[in-house]
């Protein structure tokens, strides 16, 4: 299963995580509204199915509605490894004081789901993995059980991340 950011964002939001302001638009006028509404830094984001948007020039910030709106018409038309959006996140702009990555997918020669956690962010995830290992747990999964407490906090330690 894949999810769009927005999706997945909703999904975090149903589950109460700490988010900023963000909406879904489809125009230029729309991502303009939404960033006044915002009434700060925003961050627009194509929504497609693909890593890469920020090296394809799809992920952009603007301090003003104005700069929203122009932002949004200049990566609407990008395509994102051959995918091409139809829509555009804008969210408000938050400070990041650590990055990191966890992603469920599917281990093909242990046929069993595996969660990779980074604590380097998910920007080049492959490449992260290949220069510097210790930095990419993987942790297999039940296909039976759902992930358990522990099993999330065992992804986590092995990559040296420790605390609450």
């Amino acid at each position: 299963m894949r999810f769009y950011e927005y999706e997945s964002k909703a999904l975090f939001a149903r589950h109460r995580l700490p988010l900023g302001k963000s909406q879904v638009v489809n125009s230029a006028d729309e991502a303009r509204q939404v960033s006044a509404d915002i009434a700060g830094p925003v961050v627009l984001k194509s929504q497609v199915l693909s890593g890469g948007r920020m090296k394809a020039g799809a992920v952009k910030f603007a301090d003003t509605p104005d700069e929203a709106a122009a932002h949004f018409e200049a990566i609407l038309p990008i395509e994102v490894n051959g995918q091409k959006a139809r829509s555009v996140l804008v969210e408000e702009k938050t400070p990041i004081a650590q990055e990191y990555f966890v992603s469920v997918t599917w281990d093909g020669r242990a046929k069993k789901p595996v969660v990779l956690f980074s604590d380097m962010g998910g920007i080049d995830i492959e490449e992260v993995a290949e220069t510097h290992p210790e930095h990419v747990s993987r942790t297999h999964l039940s296909t039976l059980r759902p992930l358990s407490d522990y099993q999330a906090k065992l992804a986590v330690a092995r990559t040296g991340v420790s605390g609450g």
